[in-house]
């Protein structure tokens, strides 16, 4: 059996509650044995850093749909992009908008 340190069970176990992996029948025991490897075959292999930006990661439900959609259109472009005129290309600012000045 395989001893860990509380600090890397703290961190793992919130982790685990934190992407519901319990639903997919996983238990923290194995999950433990190699954290890394079951978040990428379930698709959330960026759970940690969701969660480090203070977002919660997707539940493995959420996830199988993005792998599916992934694998479907793998080089999807980007809906609708902004078109950038040139002054912002040029990284110029533009002027913050004027507002009608009202009596008093």
């Amino acid at each position: 059996m395989q001893t860990y340190h509380d600090d890397v069970i703290d961190f793992w176990a919130n982790i685990f509650r934190a992407c519901r992996l319990s639903t997919t029948g996983l238990d923290l025991e194995t999950f433990l044995e190699a954290p890394a490897q079951h978040l990428e075959r379930l698709g959330l292999s960026d759970a940690v850093e969701m969660l480090a930006g203070g977002h919660l990661p997707l539940l493995p439900e959420q996830a199988a749909v993005r792998r599916e959609i992934d694998a479907r259109f793998p080089h999807a472009p980007a809906i609708n992009p902004v078109p950038q005129s040139a002054a912002t290309r040029a990284g110029a600012f533009l002027p913050p908008p004027t507002f009608l000045a009202t009596a008093s």
